[in-house]
């Protein structure tokens, strides 16, 4: 398990994106906010409330790309990492390019264990 951290703002959890990941009752995850209100609860991973933090806070380009690559087999999310990395300079990767790789990555990784997207 990742090693949960305490914030200034009082939250001992995992700080994604704009919210936080933190242990819920037993042995499950929440997501809260800044203010310390439930989100969303009942995640049996921190990568699961990770995951669909990266849903909730997609603009709607984002949720459609994320939608798209759910669709593709694990062949093709392969294929698809490799033409974000052929169009890459090898320079800096443009932080929507480098945003949608994670998304593929993550799709990729969540089908081959058979997890939920």
């Amino acid at each position: 398990m990742a090693k949960l951290k305490e914030y200034k703002n009082g939250i001992v959890g995992i700080k994604h994106g704009i919210y936080y990941v933190v242990a819920g009752n037993g042995e499950t995850f929440d997501i809260i906010d800044k203010e310390k209100n439930l989100i969303e609860d009942g995640f049996d991973t921190i990568g699961d409330a990770e995951w669909k933090i990266d849903k909730l806070t997609a603009d709607e380009e984002l949720s459609e790309y994320i939608e798209k690559a759910s669709q593709l087999t694990i062949g093709q999310l392969t294929g698809k990492m490799m033409e974000i990395f052929n169009t890459w300079d090898g320079k800096v990767m443009p932080k929507e390019e480098k945003k949608k790789l994670g998304i593929v990555e993550t799709i990729r990784n969540r089908k081959a264990k058979k997890l939920a997207l």
